[in-house]
């Protein structure tokens, strides 16, 4: 919904491959990993581009424009993947302006991302539908629910966002953004923090014919967006509904079934579980969300969920240092490991940048509420484990 303005960003980039050559195409590796068939579309070859961060084992959000298809991965390995709605490559031109509605091929980071954003509807959009541009702070440009669930943004007017048009996903339909579902939506919310690199690939021989069939100055018109009603999602809602201990229990038959790699929601009841626990200060809630890693311990679901530790950390480290405190010793080192070890995976740096996520840079050991002393330890001990584990010097843990 929100296209960059004349897209400067060119189409055909370096390489996307690991140092040294190890994945000669990760494109083609990660749709040959892709649970479910990818749709390609006789694009001969996917332009490419370099990926510190896949070259380095990180998190990365790979988004082809060949497939229509958003891949979530670490180290390589796929995560999940789902379907995405992509630009369509078309110009719209008028005395206001000119926009190109393609998605640019490029490496990108996450710079924040939000639960139920709100659109602000660009120039672009009164242009499209014949109405008259208000200024830039009027109200007209206020779209509650234009953005789906969540929100990814990732610079250069570019956001991963949800849609309440599931059924146009896996086409080239967007101004520019990427659209996947709500539920879809919100998994990748809690996936990634800000700094997570985002590798957008693939589209090239699409948008050159795109261009081709763009308008040159007429533009078209679309349904008003503040029109769209919500999807219905019946079992969230009862998730929603759920006392605590019935949603933990939930949460732990659907992490159960999918540790047993059987189809599960786990990541929707998760969200819900995450819900109350950081803006309803549910600590039972949170406390049940870390326990999981006893289930998990490793593996591809395990990776993925201590992205979901790590989000709850972020947003209320407080209440995560206490409900980690609450767990006996053994379930509090194995969720404070997992927090540590995603956090740093997630950021796409040197473990050794001033700036770099350390948990307990992020929360101080001055700062922190008695109640989650225990807590804090443990963050405290994973990183020295980590950084040991990295090779890296621990000398400033020394009390």
């Amino acid at each position: 919904m929100m296209p960059t303005m004349r897209f400067a960003v060119a189409r055909s980039l370096a390489t996307l491959c690991l140092a040294g050559g190890v994945l000669a195409d990760s494109v083609a590796d990660l749709r040959a990993q892709a649970p479910t068939p990818v749709r390609t579309t006789g694009i001969t070859r996917a332009p490419r581009a370099s990926s510190p961060g896949l070259s380095a084992g990180k998190y990365v959000v790979v988004i082809d424009l060949d497939t229509n298809r958003l891949y979530f991965t670490r180290n390589r390995r796929i995560l999940w993947s789902a379907p995405v709605g992509t630009g369509t490559g078309l110009r719209l031109e008028g005395p206001e302006g000119e926009w190109d509605f393609s998605t640019p091929n490029g490496v990108y980071h996450v710079q924040f991302k939000e639960e139920n954003p709100v659109w602000l509807a660009p120039d672009w959009y009164f242009v499209e539908n014949n109405l008259p541009i208000p200024p830039a702070n009027s109200s007209k440009r206020r779209f509650p629910g234009g953005l789906g669930a969540a929100a990814v943004y990732i610079g250069d007017g570019l956001a991963i966002h949800g849609t309440d048009k599931p059924d146009l996903l896996g086409q080239r339909v967007s101004h520019g953004c990427i659209r996947l579902s709500n539920r879809d939506a919100l998994r990748l919310f809690h996936n990634v923090q800000a700094g997570t690199e985002v590798v957008i690939t693939g589209g090239e021989g699409a948008y050159e014919d795109a261009a081709d069939r763009a308008p040159a100055s007429r533009p078209r018109v679309v349904r008003d967006t503040r029109a769209a009603a919500p999807v219905r999602d019946e079992y969230a809602q009862r998730l929603a509904s759920l006392a605590t201990d019935d949603l933990l229990l939930e949460l732990d038959d659907e992490v159960r079934r999918a540790a047993d790699q059987q189809e599960s929601r786990w990541p929707q009841v998760a969200a819900v579980v995450m819900r109350r626990g950081v803006k309803e200060g549910d600590e039972d809630a949170l406390r049940g969300l870390l326990l999981q890693m006893e289930v998990l311990q490793t593996g591809r679901i395990a990776q993925e969920y201590a992205t979901f530790l790590v989000d709850a950390y972020g947003r209320a480290p407080q209440a995560t240092l206490r409900a980690l405190a609450g767990l006996d010793r053994v379930a509090r080192s194995r969720a404070a490991a997992a927090i540590v070890d995603a956090t740093m995976t997630l950021y796409p740096g040197s473990l050794e940048d001033q700036v770099a996520p350390w948990p307990t840079r992020r929360l101080p050991e001055t700062a922190v509420e008695y109640e989650g002393e225990r807590g804090w330890d443990a963050i405290r001990q994973a990183e020295i484990s980590y950084r040991e584990r990295q090779g890296l010097a621990t000398s400033q843990y020394s009390r």
